[in-house]
């Protein structure tokens, strides 16, 4: 086998290397993995252009990782063009602990107008929980919920404010997400509102609009087989594709 077949993947790799080591930004980490995948074409040219022999077998091998960003990317693409996610697009919740975060220095954390009309059309199964139970009951359902979630790191739980904040960690590049949950008074409800938003990137791939419903899913299953809890929060996130 050609040696510098070996090439784009061993970048790769570095580029997940240094994402699981977690390099900031992440965006360094992703865009080694990018260099990585496009610098198999460029191989595949530069054999050619020296008449040097390769079977199609190496030709795929090199092509591969280009060919499987090229479908990521496309797919990604497919989704709405926004970062920030939340369930109350009116009186979205409000970070505190995240703006402490270096990676936050100088952002504005604020919910942008734009992505409102965005958010309500094409994630319409995205939106607050209700319910009849005592809310600081709820409020401790929400830090267990929270303190489970795999990739999360649940940083800031205030029960005076009902507010609990995270930190969700891909597994790879390990590109971070700010996550924040508050359980309100409203009508003589308690009801449950969330917003995730990226650190880095325009755009999220459905991410974040993943992560809510998730994370409300749990929570509303999160006392199965419990009679006191169970049912404790109707299901509200019944759309296609929720938790796709």
């Amino acid at each position: 086998m050609h040696l510098a077949v070996l090439l784009p993947y061993l970048i790769i790799a570095s580029g997940i290397a240094l994402g699981l080591a977690r390099m900031r930004p992440a965006m360094r980490s992703w865009g080694i993995c990018m260099i990585g995948a496009l610098s198999g074409p460029v191989i595949v040219a530069a054999l050619f252009a020296t008449n040097q022999m390769l079977s199609w077998y190496l030709v795929a091998i090199l092509a591969a990782p280009f060919a499987t960003v090229f479908v990521l990317i496309v797919r990604d693409l497919s989704y709405p063009p926004i970062n920030d996610v939340t369930t109350d697009t009116r009186n979205p919740p409000k970070f505190t602990a995240a703006l402490r975060a270096t990676e936050n220095a100088g952002r504005d954390m604020t919910y942008p107008q734009s992505f409102r009309s965005k958010v309500r059309t094409d994630y319409p199964y995205i939106r607050s929980l209700k319910c009849n139970e005592p809310a600081d009951r709820i409020f401790d359902r929400v830090v267990e919920a929270a303190n489970r979630q795999r990739g999360w790191r649940a940083h800031y739980a205030n029960a005076a404010r009902r507010t609990v904040e995270a930190e969700a960690v891909t597994p790879l590049l390990g590109f971070v997400d700010d996550v924040v949950i508050q359980v309100s008074e409203q009508d003589g409800m308690t009801c449950v509102d969330m917003r995730s938003k990226s650190r880095e990137g325009l755009v999220d791939a459905g991410k974040n609009a993943k992560r809510i419903a998730g994370f409300l899913e749990d929570l509303r299953h999160g006392g199965a087989g419990d009679p006191e809890h169970a049912n404790l929060i109707p299901s509200t996130v019944t759309q296609r594709g929720a938790l796709s």
